[in-house]
């Protein structure tokens, strides 16, 4: 595995956690900020006030957005873990020796004979 590779899986995995995390994170900041207008209008300063219904909607966004997020990961896993432990697992070093991924068209070879 070259560096080229390494940087290309975390630039991906990086890529892969926005999209999981940026939704809640997104609603999470808009909450805040409106819990927060609320306190200094009303100069409660009560924490639990600000922390209970930020926790309840993590909550609540986790479980309704667990399908996208499993669809995600699952997605990442596939195009970028597996192919690649596969194609070490039977030592493709077909298409001019580069080694095998899957959007080069080139199916890996068969697994060496075991003697």
């Amino acid at each position: 595995m070259s560096e080229t590779d390494v940087i290309e899986i975390c630039r991906s995995s990086i890529i892969t956690l926005v999209i999981m995390c940026g939704p809640i994170l997104i609603i999470m900041m808009v909450v805040g900020t409106v819990i927060s207008v609320f306190q200094a209008v009303t100069q409660i300063s009560e924490q639990t006030l600000a922390m209970v219904p930020k926790v309840m909607l993590v909550f609540g966004l986790s479980l309704l957005l667990m399908p996208f997020m499993l669809n995600q990961l699952t997605t990442f896993f596939q195009q970028e873990v597996a192919d690649r432990i596969v194609a070490i697992g039977v030592g493709a070093m077909q298409n001019d020796g580069a080694p095998f991924t899957p959007s080069s068209g080139v199916s890996p070879g068969a697994a060496p004979a075991v003697q």
